[in-house]
């Protein structure tokens, strides 16, 4: 589910960013996608790990 939400909020950036929504001093979206983003990544590094370590 977090990869699927992930995905969606990255959609959005994206349309946001084709109309032209951010700007060098606007981009307070990007960076709060890329957050979330990079958050989903260390989760599944570390889930990966985790179920790895375990079997």
């Amino acid at each position: 589910m977090h990869v699927i939400l992930g995905l969606v909020i990255v959609a959005a950036v994206y349309l946001h960013a084709r109309r032209g929504a951010y700007d060098a001093a606007n981009h307070d979206g990007v960076e709060t996608a890329a957050a979330y983003w990079h958050m989903v990544d260390l989760v599944w590094v570390v889930l990966f790990a985790l179920v790895y370590v375990a079997r």
